[in-house]
């Protein structure tokens, strides 16, 4: 239930945050927005998956109090799904972390050539977070901007790291690259701990349907 609770909230707060709202929200002129489809599914993700676990939790804890062991059978099927569920999401984010790596590429060519054209605040504050989160800044083949060199990091702070400076687009699939195995470690990490909520429900059941054959 706290897991669940914990994810539904920071799903919901990516969602109606401000600040990340109004980034995806700018008009562009070669498109209607920018493409923000990995944002939103990641938010799904977080919100239905925090959903569910805290709706499975309250069912479980009002089975187990009135020692229902119909219900915590019924439980214990939905709670596996979920576990399933879980681990097949954290297998695919580390089987998919390719395109998803191209997908955030994508996303921050979008942001960086938006940024050059409104001067959004909101905008260059996600540019210099993301310059400065990994040592990188601009786009392969387009000249920065003394506008956009604003948000970049200093020039030794970069070259530190590897000369010569990569892209970020090189840097972010790299960064996703690296992060795929933790991803999907705390998904499978979650399933696991699912699956043994199944086996103490499914322990407790049976404790229940003993007791309730015990001769008195």
């Amino acid at each position: 239930m706290v897991l669940g609770f914990a994810s539904l909230v920071f799903g919901l707060w990516l969602n109606f945050q401000g600040n990340s709202r109004d980034m995806f929200n700018v008009n562009d002129d070669d498109k209607k927005s920018i493409d923000s489809d990995v944002f939103h599914i990641v938010v799904y993700i977080l919100v239905i998956l925090g959903s569910v676990m805290v709706a499975l939790g309250i069912f479980g804890e009002h089975s187990a109090c009135n020692y229902n062991k119909i219900a915590l059978l019924v439980y214990c099927v939905f709670l596996f799904l979920l576990a399933v569920t879980a681990i097949t999401v954290g297998a695919l984010a580390y089987t998919s972390k390719d395109t998803v790596g191209k997908k955030f590429g994508e996303l921050y060519s979008d942001v960086y050539k938006l940024y050059g054209k409104n001067k959004d605040e909101t905008v260059a504050a996600t540019l210099k977070y993301v310059h400065g989160l990994l040592h990188c800044c601009g786009l392969a083949g387009v000249q920065l901007t003394e506008m956009v060199k604003k948000t970049c990091p200093k020039a030794d702070d970069v070259t530190k790291h590897v000369n010569p400076a990569p892209t970020c687009q090189q840097s972010i699939e790299s960064f996703i690259d690296q992060c795929a195995p933790l991803v999907t470690a705390v998904f499978v990490g979650t399933g696991a701990l699912l699956i043994t909520q199944v086996v103490c429900a499914a322990l407790y059941s049976s404790k229940i349907h003993r007791d309730s054959e015990a001769p008195q």
